[in-house]
């Protein structure tokens, strides 16, 4: 670790002392434990709860893809730009198809999310969830 955080709290918070070395040791310790204690929870939260596509509240309007096409690795690479895509998702959802790629969009996000994909060389189509209401 070779930030300023660490070197100050091995360092004794810049005074060189043995106590507060000691004491700056510890703290440094508990922090490196904490991330580490943070990160498990993560890893196990995302092994229980899974991961989900991404869902926004826009409006009625799914994308589908339906074809990987000919270069999966462009689509892989454009859904991982996707805000809330990682790469096991992504294969996921190329694995299983028709899948839905993004809902809840409204009808210009839903025809721009296609447009991105389709130039990658897959296959999409714009599905509504639920009939508008006007």
């Amino acid at each position: 670790m070779n930030n300023w955080l660490f070197r100050f709290l091995t360092s004794g918070f810049g005074t060189g002392m043995a106590a507060p070395k000691a004491l700056g040791w510890f703290i440094a310790i508990c922090l490196v434990g904490l991330w580490i204690f943070i990160w498990f929870v993560k890893l196990i939260y995302k092994l229980i709860v899974g991961e989900k596509i991404p869902k926004y509240k826009d409006g009625n309007y799914e994308v589908v893809l339906t074809s990987v096409g000919d270069d999966p690795k462009a689509l892989k690479k454009q859904l991982k730009e996707f805000n809330g895509y990682s790469g096991s998702l992504a294969n996921k959802v190329m694995k299983n198809l028709p899948s839905v790629v993004v809902t809840g969009l409204d009808k210009q996000s839903a025809e721009d999310f296609k447009i991105i994909l389709d130039e990658t060389g897959a296959k999409t189509e714009i599905r509504i969830i639920q009939a508008d209401k006007k």
